[in-house]
Formats: structure tokens, sequence, C-alpha cells
């Protein structure tokens, strides 16, 4: 399954390393940005830029650098993610903050952000168009991300399910479907293709971070590489949570807030878990995944079949039953 999809991904390291290479000094940024990119991942948003790319009919010679940027942008966020987060794991290893402190690890993730530019001014073919595109994603992430931290601060719990959608949507959904836009624009597509595929991307992504935050509270850690219950130990305000609240009892609310904006214990996290289950949240997020994955493949109907318009519908079926 994916195999063609992923047949890509020894491309992206190769580009990602030859690029990492060309700077080496100072040891203090770019030793740990090596370190970081190096850990692996699954190199999602990149195989996008390079498969919408391929499905329209260009070359992925002509999309790669953009989706370097990507890539690079991806890591950028997830180091200040897990900073904001206090968050202990990342690919299965300490955050960059626990294993090299706070001031390093902020410092190489602003590194990070001036090496995605860096790329990004790579692109030959729309270079202008194609920055725009990169531009407006990377601003929904960033109001996404601002939008979830503004809850934490606020302790704001009046939170409908149209909110999550609308913080998902920036945070995650509009990267991915900026990475599909990208690369149909760089593979010759026409505005109504490159919507098309954006869409895909963006209902895509909806779908992946609903799939993740279940993982997070019922998933294996070793397959995960990740906290499990780490939401619950963030106090993030999740589907599964928003949902849970409205349907628990007055004073399982009351706990299960107070275990959210706190720094709960193991057997509270346990507890929330276990409460989450009971009011059919894990399953209601299922569903609403399922329906918006199924949405994200009924942009692809109008491309004529080929080899990657398989595989973009069978990752979007892969999001549903990923462990990891």
């Amino acid at each position: 399954m994916l195999e063609h999809f992923y047949s890509r991904k020894e491309l992206i390291e190769k580009k990602l390393n030859e690029f990492l290479d060309t700077k080496n000094e100072p040891e203090e940024v770019y030793s740990l940005i090596k370190e970081f990119i190096k850990r692996g991942g699954k190199r999602l948003r990149p195989l996008l830029v390079l498969s919408t790319c391929s499905l329209v009919g260009g070359k992925v010679s002509d999309a790669i650098d953009a989706a370097i940027a990507v890539e690079l942008f991806h890591n950028f966020t997830l180091i200040h993610d897990d900073i904001e987060d206090n968050s202990l794991m990342r690919r299965g290893k300490p955050c960059l903050h626990v294993q090299y402190g706070l001031p390093l690890s902020l410092n190489a993730g602003d590194g990070l952000f001036m090496l995605v530019w860096k790329a990004a001014l790579n692109i030959k073919k729309h270079n202008l168009e194609a920055q725009k595109i990169l531009l407006d994603s990377f601003t929904a992430v960033l109001e996404g991300q601002a939008i979830e931290l503004a809850w934490y601060q606020k302790n704001k719990w009046d939170l409908t399910i149209s909110d999550y959608m609308k913080m998902v949507g920036g945070k995650t959904a509009s990267l991915l479907g900026g990475c599909c836009k990208v690369g149909a624009l760089l593979g010759g597509a026409n505005s109504q293709e490159q919507n098309n595929l954006f869409n895909y991307g963006y209902y895509l992504g909806l779908g992946f971070q609903i799939q993740d935050d279940i993982l997070n509270l019922i998933g294996q850690e070793e397959k995960y590489k990740k906290e499990i219950g780490g939401d619950i130990k963030e106090g993030k305000r999740t589907l599964m949570v928003l949902h849970c609240l409205e349907h628990c009892s007055k004073s399982d609310k009351i706990k299960l807030k107070k275990i959210l904006s706190s720094s709960p214990e193991k057997e509270d996290i346990a507890w929330a878990i276990e409460l989450i289950k009971s009011t059919g949240s894990i399953d209601f997020a299922k569903k609403h995944s399922l329906s918006l994955v199924e949405k994200a493949k009924s942009y692809l109907k109008n491309f004529k079949a080929n080899e990657d318009k398989e595989d973009l519908i069978q990752l979007a079926n892969f999001v549903l039953t990923r462990e990891e």
C-alpha cells in the first residue's frame, strides 16, 4: 500500500541532506537542525507536493524545492509547538528543548524558518505565485496555533465543534492544502485544478488531525512515537474533549476541566481517557474523520486515472487506519 507514493521519499531525504549540508556553522544552530531532521518522519507534506505535481503531468524536479521548503517549515513548527505545549517526546526521542534547553532549541527553530525561505527562493517556475501559496499556508498555520494558545491562556471552554474545525483548518489543514496547490501549480495545472487539489489536501488535513488526536489517546506509544495522553496533559480542546464535555455528567465535566487545566498525574489522565471513551466521543471523532476524508476524495473525481491519483485515494483511506 502506497508503495508508489513513498517511492519518492528517498528523493526528499537526499535533497534535504544536500540542502542542510550547505551550512554547518555555528554548530549550536545547524547541528541541532540536522539532528532533528534526521530523526525522520513521514515526509507526508513534501510527498504531497511531488504527487500533485506529477498527477497533473508535471515533472517532480520542478516541485522539489517547494517540497523541501514545506518540510523545513513543518519541522520548524514542530520544534516551536513542542516548546509551547511543554511536550516531552518527538519521533521517539526527547524534544529538542528537553535535550538541549529552551534557548538553543528556540534558536534552532528560528534557523529552520530562515532555511525555509532559502529553499523557497530556489523555486524556478512560477516563483512568486508559488511563494504566495506557501506564505498563505504558513500564515494560516501561525493563526491556527494562535487561536489554540489563546484558548489555554484564557481558560476558554465555551467552544463548539465549529471552533475546533476552524482552529485545525488553520493549524493543520491549510498546510496540506497548500502543499497540494503548490504542487499542482508547479505541475502546470489550471486554477480550477489547483483549487480542487487544495480542497483535497484541506479536508485530508482535517481528517488527519482528528485521527492524530484519536491516536494520542488510544494509540501504542512505540508506534505513535509521542506521549500517549499528552493531549490531556497539555489541556488540548480536541474534537473528542468538546464532544465529551457536552455528553458527560455535570460532576464529570467539572473534574475533566480541572484535569485539563492542571498538571495531571497518570491516574488522572487515564481517568479522562476512560471518560472520553465512555461518552462515545472517540467513535464520534472516527465518524467525523471518515466524512471529511470522503469529502477530500470527492475533489479528485475529475482528474484522469493514473498512479498518482490512486496514491491520493489510498492515502486518504490510510489516514483513517494509520497508527503513527
